[in-house]
């Protein structure tokens, strides 16, 4: 077991700038849907996003840009990150995705506004992009297991951006000149996603044993062949499941000893579905409830940002008391083959109680 601590969190998403804000409007039940400049696809109807609120001037790479600066800089200065010290993992949009910009310009280009941002002579040099869409994270993950137990590194900071707020991918999801194969959530299309943009930071180092520790336990990846695009292969779960065994394994903790899922899932019946299926394979024992959480519900479909949305909204409930329990079982799930997940445990619980309601404080 190679448990990867969760030392600070930092996020900037339409519900709001900073995590633990971010998690509280989740609690609350907020989203930040609303009309954007966009039309529905072959539609007068204005499609529905979930749009960082104040940067609508920003487009493309300048967006994308700004909110993983944003987030860095908030560790930088909160935490005190030093990023010529500290391996960035920069998670980003998958290569077959279209885009008005080279992926591989958007990560010179971040990694430069950071030098002259933070005005560091350079970044430390294990820094790296994963181009793999939503499971960016987890292939990070595993390489940040890699690098602070085998390569000597106290830090790893995971970044992951991404927005479909922009004209390229609404295209890409829009469907067919008639409308047939639309992925976004619109007027004539109820099984879609609603469009969203975030950027989220989390920094990992090994755990240390202190109160309310909360880390991640188990990561797994594995590869799927019937894909949302494969029409042709029957969907049994089959990686998802592989990928989530192999986390449980990882960590030894049985998936019917997590009390509660968070899935990367936005909408669309495919990937429920692929998580109901995975459920069933990996459950060796009957419980009474396993909740399915969701933070798409509240910022929309945003991509490689998912990951660590997933991680924050996770986090603050273990620490402020009102998760299910104190493990969970997070997997994602690409729309090309790629499938992961991991495993949170929130260790040496010391939760403070209301004695009149008997619910979790904010500590």
């Amino acid at each position: 077991m190679l448990p990867l601590k969760l030392k600070a969190l930092s996020t900037y998403t339409c519900l709001a700038k900073g995590a633990i804000f971010t998690a509280a409007a989740m609690r609350c039940g907020y989203d930040g849907f609303e009309e954007t400049s966009f039309t529905q696809p072959n539609s007068a109807e204005m499609q529905l996003g979930a749009k960082i609120e104040g940067k609508e001037s920003l487009r493309g790479l300048e967006k994308l840009i700004y909110l993983s600066s944003e987030t860095i800089q908030t560790m930088v200065k909160n935490h005190k990150v030093s990023i010529t010290t500290t391996p960035i993992y920069l998670c980003l949009q998958e290569l077959n995705r279209p885009s008005y910009f080279s992926l591989e310009e958007l990560r010179e280009k971040l990694f430069a506004n950071l030098r002259v941002a933070l005005d560091v002579p350079n970044i430390h040099k294990s820094s790296r992009a994963y181009l793999e869409g939503r499971c960016g994270f987890v292939k990070a993950l595993k390489q940040a297991q890699i690098d602070i137990y085998e390569n000597g590194h106290k830090e790893v900071l995971i970044v992951s951006v991404d927005s479909l707020l922009n004209s390229a991918s609404l295209a890409y999801y829009g469907g067919g000149l008639y409308g047939e194969g639309c992925r976004l959530l619109t007027d004539n299309n109820s099984n879609g996603f609603i469009p969203g943009e975030a950027a989220s930071a989390v920094l990992l180092s090994k755990p240390t044993n202190e109160e309310n520790e909360i880390v991640i336990s188990g990561v797994g990846t594995a590869k799927e062949v019937a894909t949302i695009y494969n029409e042709d292969e029957l969907l049994r779960g089959k990686g998802l499941s592989e990928a989530i065994m192999e986390a449980s394994e990882q960590t030894g903790v049985p998936i019917h000893e997590t009390s509660f899922r968070v899935g990367s899932m936005s909408g669309e019946e495919y990937f429920f579905d692929e998580a109901t299926l995975a459920q069933q394979k990996t459950l060796k024992q009957k419980i009474p409830d396993h909740p399915l959480w969701h933070p798409a519900d509240s910022i929309g479909e945003v991509g490689a940002a998912i990951g660590g949305a997933m991680v924050i909204q996770t986090y603050y409930a273990m620490i402020n008391g009102y998760a299910p329990g104190d493990k969970v079982i997070c997997h994602i799930s690409n729309d090309d083959e790629l499938r992961g997940a991991f495993i949170m445990q929130h260790r040496n619980k010391n939760i403070v109680k209301e004695k009149k309601r008997g619910q979790a404080t904010f500590i």
